[in-house]
């Protein structure tokens, strides 16, 4: 008779939260990567368009479609500083490791981390989900606003162009 292993004796849980903690590492790069681009473009259409709205006389409404704009990309732009803000929360990674008191009791809490892994390692992965699923959540809005931007933005090229 062959039975069945376990899918979650220790060792497969502490190789699936490793696992897991590789891939959310790697979206948090991919995430504020994507935050970091966005914001260059969000900035640089702030400034040109608060540029424009200054330098030039537009009748009111187009005056009002055109703040309307920027005021949207600000807002993106906005979501997505919140967005790549470093989050120093926490008791984990070097957050952990830069409260510690002295050079001993440093070493003291990385013995407690090895000997305690899988918690730590779940802790971990737990915080760090959590700051992920942020991040996208704030991109999103970014994205959201900048597409509502873009829609505004063109209705008052429109109107502009019949006025």
């Amino acid at each position: 008779m062959t039975t069945t292993p376990d899918p979650y004796t220790p060792d497969t849980t502490a190789s699936a939260v490793t696992d897991a903690l590789t891939d959310t590492n790697a979206l948090l790069g991919r995430v504020d990567t994507k935050a970091s681009m966005l914001l260059a473009g969000a900035l640089t259409t702030v400034s040109v368009g608060v540029a424009v709205i200054a330098k030039t006389r537009l009748p009111g409404l187009i005056t009002a479609g055109a703040i309307l704009t920027v005021a949207l990309i600000a807002a993106a732009v906005l979501a997505l500083i919140t967005a790549v803000r470093p989050a120093l929360r926490g008791n984990h990674s070097f957050m952990r490791w830069a409260t510690a008191p002295t050079p001993t009791a440093l070493l003291t809490e990385l013995d407690k981390t090895d000997r305690e892994h899988a918690a730590y390692q779940a802790q971990r992965l737990l915080s760090l989900s959590r700051t992920l699923h942020r991040k996208y959540q704030l991109v999103r809005l970014a994205t959201d606003l900048m597409r509502a931007a873009l829609t505004t933005a063109t209705l008052t090229a429109a109107l502009a162009a019949i006025l």
